[in-house]
């Protein structure tokens, strides 16, 4: 079991870093793309805001890991270990809903393109920092109802999947929530896409552009579902049985580091923008002239 516990540590911990790398790599792509178009771009900040998510969710991914196979550090202060355990379901949480806030975007520039209010740039800016308020007031009351606690397998402290309450309630508000709000807006642009009032020229640019935007959609349901699967699998087990998989925090650290590698290569491959500099960047390197004999 210990031999076990280690692998999975040492996997998940290197998982955690390879993830911080893509997404400062996506940092560094998107600094350059902002010094060179110098220009206020939603879509950037939307992305960079979900990139951020996911980077403080890896450093979040890192201490935890840390704390079990190195030293653990963070149960020195019992109060300090509850609250990394909360800011690391916070920085999860706001994952989904930084998708939320994409999802919504591209809504309003498909389907109400025409109402520039809710395409300007500073009505984003504000809505990130209320995303992220939003998040925080979700959260919050899992701390001040004692839900967070030195897991009894590990050497952190989060909500057990024992706690049947505190489980079912971030199901219900970190992942359902935006789950059901990115299908909705599915929904609403699959029936705009097939709304005969429509003009022909005007449709088809449209179709091009919501395509992509539905492909994008289907991918961060899919990233949401799988994130989560496994906790849920392992909650009905543990009801089931009456107590937990030895490795349960383990795989599913395991899983939470494959999808956090997932959403910044998902977003390299799907964002134009870092395909771009990234295929300038490699022309660049081809196209010079060397000097021959």
């Amino acid at each position: 079991m210990l031999t076990a516990s280690l692998i999975f540590g040492i996997t998940n911990w290197s998982l955690a870093l390879i993830s911080i790398i893509i997404f400062f790599f996506i940092f560094i792509i998107f600094a350059q793309i902002i010094r060179e178009e110098r220009a206020s771009d939603v879509s950037i900040i939307l992305v960079l805001n979900t990139c951020f998510a996911s980077v403080l969710t890896s450093f979040a991914e890192v201490a935890l890991v840390s704390s079990n196979i190195f030293s653990p550090f963070l149960l020195i202060n019992p109060s300090f270990c509850n609250v990394f355990g909360l800011l690391y379901d916070i920085f999860e949480c706001s994952i989904y809903y930084s998708y939320c806030l994409q999802a919504f975007y591209r809504l309003c520039r498909v389907i109400y393109y025409k109402k520039k209010i809710l395409l300007s740039y500073d009505l984003y800016k504000v809505l990130i920092l209320v995303q992220w308020l939003v998040t925080i007031i979700l959260i919050l009351p899992t701390y001040f109802l004692k839900w967070y606690i030195h897991l009894p397998t590990e050497k952190y402290c989060l909500i057990p999947y024992t706690n049947i309450i505190g489980s079912i309630y971030l199901i219900v508000f970190l992942y359902s929530i935006p789950l059901f709000t990115i299908i909705m807006v599915y929904v609403l642009i699959t029936r705009h896409i097939r709304s005969p009032n429509i003009i022909r020229m005007q449709e088809r640019q449209r179709n091009l552009r919501d395509l992509t935007v539905i492909k994008r959609i289907i991918i961060c349901v899919l990233m949401l579902v799988v994130l989560r699967f496994p906790t849920i699998i392992f909650i009905i087990y543990g009801v089931v049985n009456g107590g937990l998989f030895f490795l349960t925090y383990a795989i599913v650290g395991f899983v939470t580091g494959i999808c956090l590698i997932l959403i910044g290569l998902i977003t390299i491959i799907t964002t134009n923008k870092i395909k771009k500099c990234i295929m300038k960047f490699f022309n660049y390197n081809t196209n010079q002239i060397h000097p021959t004999n």
